[in-house]
Parts: C-alpha cells; structure tokens; sequence
C-alpha cells in the first residue's frame, strides 16, 4: 500500500539544478491547457465492473502524475523537491447544502480495488460535513482533481493569484490541477473533456504534453483490468 504515511520527500539541489534559471523566471506564472481525451476503455470497465466514474478518474489522474515527479514538486519548509508519490484531493458536494462543496483526500494505492473502496468511505464521511477542508488545511502531499459531472467544456479558464498558492511562502504546491467535465459519444468512442493547471515554473509546454499522452496511456490500461 502507498499511503501519506510512507510519503518521503527528496530535495532538489537547488543552486545546480539545471531548471533554475526558467524557475526564477517563472514563478508564480501558471497556464491550462484543455484537451479531448479518449476513455472508451474506461467506460468499458465501468460498465463491466458497475463501478462509478469519479473514483476511477481520481485514481486515473493521480496513478499518471505519479509516474514523473515533475508534476510532484512542492516547497516545503523552505526547501524545494518532490514527493515519491501524490495521494488524491478532490472537491465534492455537501450533502445537507449540494450548493456548497468540500475537499477529501485519498491516500492513492497502485491497487485499483484499494483504492477504490477507499474513496467511498473517505467521500461518505467528507460530504456529511459542513466546512471547506475535511482536514484542516490543504495537504501538500496531494494532487487536485476536480469534475463538472453535467456539463461537457471545450475550454476551462482557471485564474488563481500566486497568493493562492503562497499563503506561506515556505510550503508551496506546484502541482497540477485537473477538471474533468462530462463525458459523451463521438463516433463510436466516449470522449472525456480534460483542462489542466500548470505552474509554468516546473511545468512547460513539454511537460503539459507529456502529462496528456501518460494521461491517455493510464486511461487506455483499463482494457486490461
């Protein structure tokens, strides 16, 4: 199992760390990028399995941003690096007030059952609150994941101040943020709309290409589930 308590973090050698110069530049910029991504595999299996869409997105995104840990970099501490691996924060409804929303965190597993069950306990105890953050505060060891369940996008504009994301300069995340919308048919394939917030210090066009092709790769894995 792969839980926030087995999470190590790894500093980076910031002074010859050979991104340095284009993290000075650019920190504090972010860009998205939206995309069409196909998850006929992954439909496949939810309809074989009876199994629901938003676990297994979570699961999906979080299992892709595991695999390169340019999309795991945070400042902690003063100190800037990476975690050996993200668990998942999402946003859902609050049962008694659907109008307001909350935050979970997942701890991920590489085993998709675990994981699985995990999710729905950790969402039925989230949503029978009534505050922002299930836990606390925002947890640095996790990776956003949000979803628009009734509406189909072609684009998402995201405009968050670098305030944000630095109410302690110390302990920062430069980690993506991901919002799925509807799903639908298209020719024959189920087409999953998919917008991506990157922080442009870490994460350049090479990386927000690369996340997309790992993204379509973890959700083409589900033939084999």
């Amino acid at each position: 199992m792969q839980g926030d308590r087995d999470v190590i973090f790894h500093n980076i050698d910031y002074e010859n760390w050979d991104r340095k110069e284009i993290f000075d530049a650019y920190d504090g910029f972010s860009y998205g990028m939206n995309v069409e991504l196909d998850m006929t595999e992954l439909y496949a299996y939810m309809k074989r399995t009876a199994r629901k869409f938003y676990p297994l997105i979570c699961w999906t995104i979080t299992c892709t941003v595991n695999k390169e840990p340019d999309y795991r970099i945070v400042m902690r501490n003063g100190e800037l690096g990476w975690f050996d691996h993200l668990n998942t924060s999402y946003t859902l409804r609050r049962a008694a007030k659907p109008h307001l929303f909350t935050h979970m965190v997942t701890e991920y597993d590489t085993d998709i059952d675990v994981y699985y069950d995990r999710f729905l306990s950790d969402k039925a105890m989230a949503e029978a609150e009534d505050r922002l953050y299930y836990f606390a505060e925002m947890r640095q060891d996790s990776v956003d994941v949000s979803v628009t369940p009734d509406t189909s996008f072609t684009a998402l504009s995201m405009s968050a101040p670098d305030g944000f994301y630095k109410k302690d300069p110390k302990n920062v995340r430069y980690t993506p943020f991901t919002t799925v919308g509807r799903f639908f048919e298209r020719d024959g394939r189920t087409i999953l709309p998919v917008s991506t917030n990157f922080h442009h210090a870490v994460n350049d066009g090479y990386h927000a290409e690369k996340f997309f092709r790992l993204l379509q790769q973890t959700l083409d894995c589900f033939a084999q589930l």
